[in-house]
């Protein structure tokens, strides 16, 4: 027996029901009228009348085409994902969208939103905010937006229909206001259930009718990570912290309690995420989207500059045996200045043809040398890296922005998330990372849905590139059990590269060593 519970997304059942999935966490006993299940746990009973229930077909074409002809006359259409996800999220009182980045996750979010549910309030990292303002202008032309600035909390500006607040000021959001749907963009930002943040985000979650948690990071790679976020969407669903890892989260026990290691369970898992989560991979919707085009430049490297990079791997030998991530920044610093020029040449033959360019380093002295580089060449050219103040980095995306065929210059751990660069579509790698995750997650902050994108990398013909590049491929292959890989054409592009290797026995064992430290 399966029938709907007073609470949205919960079912009463019987005992016999139950049985299968007992150990399950986040079922709960009520002796009035029976046991309380979520619809996350409907499709571990695997029956017709639990999948009666599930609802997840996608909506009928002509409420697509109601959609189109209402948001047609604003500029845009929803793609058929996004059609999708609205479909998926409208159907129940949480979701966490888990799209790729620029699979249109924030037109999805926002198109979500039913104004007879109460306010809308989005929490997001500051740089996100213009990228979100622009979407919510859109979506709802005329309509009054509250945007909360500093630390402290604006009643004022909280009180208005579509509200944008930063995670910095969830501290302060206190007041008992209803809201009609939430949204917390960056979602992973909320993986530690123990932070004052993610504590805050608990707090206002539980006042929203409707809440979405979105991020193109894989949190759900690490069950421990996963809960508070899925305790935001399905409060009670999937049971205490500790219950959910010992389920879930590959527990093995220590002297000092359990230690919880990766995925147990997985099968399991996943089919509780088809309730829960939405999350299309780039390879799964490019049909619908602009080609992107990569190609790689290899950099020949000749006998002076060999025996250089060979006595800084020379000196880093005895550091690397205390401090292995150092030695190995150190010498992937010096590989990447002889880089430099094809790098600069790249960038200074699409600005020539009057093409804005966005060129990504793993090192902040590769981005300020390439800066140099082009304004010397009479080209105009800025740099965003950690040393940027955030209050100063919407200043340099702005002036970018405004001029036709400049030069951004980026590190990838600061603008690889949340940021919009659409402004070009010609990025440029002059260093590559070691997660397939951050390149695609990199790649995707300059695709716009309306063109065609070309990526280039430039990769030295040396040991170490072509180790990461093998790793790279190695981390593609062994996605997680829950078939979240990213980036499988920028690596594949890489991989194509470098297809015959190439023996360097000395640089091989001191790049092993590093490695393996």
């Amino acid at each position: 027996m399966i029938k709907p519970a007073a609470k949205p997304d919960w079912f009463i059942t019987d005992q016999e029901t139950i049985r299968p999935i007992a150990e399950a966490p986040g079922i709960e006993y009520n002796p009035k009228i029976g046991f309380l299940i979520h619809r996350s746990h409907l499709p571990l009973i695997n029956s017709d009348e639990a999948w009666r229930y599930l609802g997840s077909a996608p909506g009928p074409r002509d409420e697509w085409d109601k959609r189109d002809e209402k948001t047609a006359p604003l500029g845009f259409t929803l793609k058929r994902t996004q059609h999708q996800a609205v479909d998926y999220i409208r159907a129940r009182r949480g979701t966490l969208l888990g799209d790729e980045p620029r699979v249109g996750k924030t037109l999805a979010a926002a198109f979500s939103h039913e104004p007879d549910l109460g306010r809308l309030v989005v929490v997001a990292p500051l740089m996100v905010r213009e990228v979100w303002l622009s979407w919510l202008r859109r979506v709802f032309p005329g309509e009054d937006i509250g945007i909360m600035t500093g630390r402290k909390f604006d009643p004022v500006e909280a009180d208005k229909p579509i509200v944008f607040g930063h995670y910095d000021i969830l501290y302060g959001w206190q007041s008992g206001e209803s809201i009609g749907t939430l949204v917390f963009d960056e979602a992973h930002l909320l993986s530690n259930h123990r932070a004052r943040r993610t504590m805050a985000a608990t707090l206002l979650a539980s006042r929203a009718q409707r809440v979405i948690a979105a991020t193109g990071s894989p949190v759900w790679n690490m069950p421990t990570g996963l809960w508070s976020v899925l305790g935001l969407v399905a409060p009670g669903a999937i049971g205490d912290y500790h219950t959910f890892c010992r389920r879930y989260g590959a527990p093995e026990p220590t002297a000092y309690g359990n230690v919880y290691t990766g995925i147990s369970n997985g099968d399991e898992l996943s089919a509780r995420l088809t309730e829960l989560m939405i999350s299309r991979r780039w390879v799964d919707v490019q049909a619908d989207l602009p080609p992107i085009t990569r190609n790689v430049v290899v950099v020949d490297i000749n006998d002076r500059q060999r025996r250089k990079l060979d006595v800084e791997a020379a000196s880093l030998q005895q550091s690397a045996k205390t401090n292995t991530a150092a030695s190995l920044a150190r010498y992937r610093d010096a590989l990447s200045m002889v880089k430099l020029p094809a790098t600069v040449a790249e960038a200074e033959r699409c600005m020539q043809l009057g093409e804005p360019v966005v060129i990504w380093t793993w090192h902040r002295d590769l981005a300020d040398s390439i800066v140099e580089r082009l304004v010397q060449d009479g080209f105009d050219a800025m740099a965003m890296t950690g040393d940027t103040p955030h209050k100063h980095r919407e200043r340099v995306l702005d002036h970018w922005r405004k001029l036709p065929n400049a030069a951004l210059v980026v590190t990838i751990s600061v603008a690889q998330v949340g940021i919009d660069l659409s402004h070009s579509h010609r990025p440029i790698f002059a260093e590559i990372d070691y997660l397939p995750l951050m390149i695609a997650q990199a790649e995707m902050r300059t695709f716009a849905p309306t063109r065609a994108m070309n990526v280039t990398y430039v990769l030295a013909d040396h040991y170490v590139d072509r180790k990461i590049a093998r790793a790279l491929t190695g981390k593609l292959e062994a996605s997680t059990p829950l078939d979240l890989g990213a980036g499988e054409g920028a690596i594949s592009a890489i991989d194509q590269a470098f297809r015959e290797p190439v023996d360097e026995a000395d640089m091989q064992r001191f790049m092993d060593d590093l490695l393996a430290g």
